[in-house]
């Protein structure tokens, strides 16, 4: 994943750095991937973005806002297609596993 995805031009620069993060952790292949790492990212992620809004002017707060949530949508869009993922691979194993023991 690009890192340019997940930054704007208000974006604080502990933010930036939290975001080539995780950019790195969603750009692991799916052996490397960690969903442990991702999650704890992703709140760090909201608890930097919260303390940053915390620290705007009203009009600065709005604009922030906005831009994070087209970036929040595109995290979550990203998340659904991971837990979809998953349940896909548990369903093949289920699968393989009653498959296994048919034959035992």
């Amino acid at each position: 994943m690009k890192n340019s995805i997940l930054n704007h031009s208000d974006t604080p620069l502990f933010l930036q750095a939290v975001n080539a993060e995780l950019a790195a952790c969603l750009s692991l292949s799916s052996d490397t991937f960690s969903t442990e790492r991702f999650r704890y990212l992703s709140q760090i992620r909201h608890k930097v973005v919260v303390r940053a809004l915390s620290r705007l002017e009203h009009d600065e707060k709005r604009s922030f806002a906005q831009k994070e949530i087209e970036i929040n949508q595109r995290l979550e869009e990203l998340a659904q297609g991971l837990l979809d993922n998953a349940k896909k691979e548990a369903v093949k194993f289920s699968r393989g596993r009653a498959a296994v023991k048919k034959y035992k």
